[in-house]
């Protein structure tokens, strides 16, 4: 691709080309990135690493027939040579059960870049916030060990174009930022992290939060013992709060639900969860770095309530299930790159917050598990099977205070039943992730220990 010549204008040129080869219908989607990606440790620069890159990705369909290829050389006789290979890789696949469906053009929300002076802060001012973290995390008492301090910035646009007349631009950015750090006492030690993906620099929590919060989850893990099976409420704080969340979106894939492997199948407009449970995928969240304009497909962003007030109100589609189920798609056809065909995805996926606060949800509990870690969760998931199970640790809560440390337990559960079962929502609700959740409790889990 030239300097004189822009993304758009590239894939635009590409459409009219693959029309020409003799393509019945297609698109190209255009990804440009920068990226750099830096670890601290003791203060100092460990690692450092930086890289640009630009990539094409072309879908044509003839006669039903649909084949994609990539690449990064973006010259204009490379793409029409790309073009014909594509084509004739097309006439030789299979007839398809259903064909390729391009989004028609459509008005899609426009997106400015969310932090347009990134590029004039120094690299020496990202370190430093990154050194602040590891100081704050090192000053938590009882930390010994910070194991890493990370730093990770990727900018770009995207760009698609098809041959409806769909043309759509939009920038991204990404800013991740992670610690971790290990307490130790009497020989034991317990490891504790802190994470956050934000779309501009504004949105990052502080520095010294970060580490404050990843030094003091190892250190209240000190101690922890085993706990006798039970059953008793389960309250999940933020940081493990998304894993729920992450735990709906296969059975929430409108794919899964048109082949009848999703346990919310036939279940629309039903109550599928508790009247305070309200969760949305929503593209026009601007502290959210799932934000997006339109979707791997072209068909325009959306602030989606899939549940609301406990009622299932749509599902995740793409243009081939919103077809099958007669509905709209909803803008969740996604490309995680240049590379990837449109896959059903969530970007800004979360629990509206409630009303009480954490120490409220504590307080009211006579006795429960107040869950800090999560591992395994995603162990068999599965869009058939509403089943949620996973290793954890936490604070066992004993008349509305925390007790004691747990670990070596594990908790179940029904999905269905769980979301039915939420009893308290926190007002705690921050987007760090792109899935996200307020602190909530769920009335009665089964816990394994010993």
């Amino acid at each position: 691709m030239s300097e004189q010549t822009t993304p758009l204008e590239l894939a635009s040129a590409i459409v009219d080309i693959v029309l020409q080869a003799g393509a019945d219908k297609g698109d190209v989607f255009v990804r440009t990135s920068s990226q750099v990606t830096f670890e601290v440790r003791d203060g100092e620069l460990e690692s450092l690493r930086r890289a640009d890159s630009e990539g094409l990705g072309m879908r044509v369909t003839v006669d039903g027939r649909t084949a994609m290829v990539h690449t990064t050389d973006l010259r204009v006789f490379t793409l029409m040579n790309l073009a014909k290979k594509a084509i004739a890789m097309a006439r030789t696949l299979p007839e398809p059960e259903e064909p390729t469906q391009y989004a028609k053009p459509q008005e899609a929300l426009p997106l400015t870049h969310p932090d347009l002076l990134l590029g004039d802060e120094s690299q020496e001012d990202k370190i430093a916030r990154a050194v602040a973290i590891e100081r704050a995390l090192l000053g938590v008492p009882g930390v010994t060990v910070a194991s890493g301090v990370s730093y990770t910035e990727r900018v770009g646009t995207e760009t698609l174009a098809n041959t409806e007349g769909v043309q759509l631009e939009a920038p991204f950015c990404h800013l991740e930022m992670g610690a971790e750090g290990i307490a130790e006492r009497d020989g034991e030690t317990a490891t504790g992290t802190r994470y956050t993906h934000v779309p501009a620099r504004k949105y990052l929590l502080p520095p010294e939060e970060v580490g404050r919060s990843a030094g003091e989850r190892a250190v209240e893990l000190l101690g922890a013992r085993p706990l006798p099976s039970t059953k008793a409420p389960v309250i999940f704080d933020p940081l493990t709060a998304w894993a729920v969340l992450r735990s709906l979106v296969p059975a929430l894939r409108g794919d899964n639900v048109v082949h009848e492997r999703s346990f919310f199948g036939d279940t629309l407009g039903e109550k599928i969860a508790a009247d305070a449970v309200t969760i949305r995928d929503n593209a026009w969240l601007s502290q959210g770095a799932g934000r997006r304009s339109f979707d791997g497909e072209g068909t325009p962003s959306q602030n989606l309530a899939v549940i609301e007030n406990g009622v299932l109100k749509t599902y995740l589609l793409d243009l081939a299930s919103a077809g099958k189920l007669g509905m709209a798609p909803t803008g969740n056809a996604l490309r995680e790159s240049y590379t990837s065909q449109p896959d059903i995805g969530t970007g800004n996926f979360y629990m509206e917050a409630g009303s009480h606060t954490r120490d409220e949800i504590i307080k009211s509990t006579k006795r429960g598990l107040l869950v800090t870690n999560l591992s395994g969760w995603w162990v068999g998931l599965s869009p058939v099977t509403d089943t949620f199970s996973s290793a954890a640790m936490g604070l066992w809560i004993e008349d509305g205070e925390i007790a004691y440390p747990v670990r070596n337990i594990s908790i179940g559960g029904n999905l269905r039943e769980m979301l039915t079962s939420i009893d308290m929502i926190g007002d705690d609700l921050s987007h760090y992730h792109m899935t996200c959740a307020p602190t909530f409790r769920v009335a009665e889990m089964a816990i394994s220990g010993v």
